[in-house]
């Protein structure tokens, strides 16, 4: 296991198990927290580990260069034969996504906090 902080208000965690990586979003994902989340998402799955699962319903604001990461992580994940996909989102997170129009790009799990999640969360506003 491994976790490394982007700064005092945002973390980037990941557990390695044996068949994936569970990878945990918290905080604010600003420009600090490139580097850990390039280095949490973009890099070589060790091997067996095809699955990369996103929590991040506990990001409170995330900066578009850090979207940009989650996004090309998802695309990254499929190209080189793995799948990522987002337990959880939080308001902050689909806000931002619909803002630059790249909700679609991210992949959810089916049911609470994936594409179910979504529709309360419209529902709600």
């Amino acid at each position: 296991m491994s976790t490394m902080t982007a700064d005092a208000l945002g973390t980037v965690s990941a557990n390695v198990l044996a068949d994936g990586i569970v990878v945990r979003l918290t905080g604010s994902l600003d420009v600090a927290s490139l580097p850990d989340l390039r280095a949490t998402l973009l890099t070589t799955r060790p091997n067996g580990c095809d699955d990369v699962l996103v929590d991040a319903g506990h990001v409170s604001e995330i900066h578009e260069r850090a979207l940009a990461v989650l996004v090309a992580a998802a695309a990254w994940a499929s190209e080189t034969g793995g799948r990522l996909r987002f337990a959880a989102m939080s308001p902050a997170l689909l806000d931002t996504a619909g803002y630059f129009g790249v909700t679609d790009l991210l992949p959810r799990l089916p049911g609470p906090g994936g594409r179910a999640g979504e529709a309360a969360h419209s529902q709600a506003r």
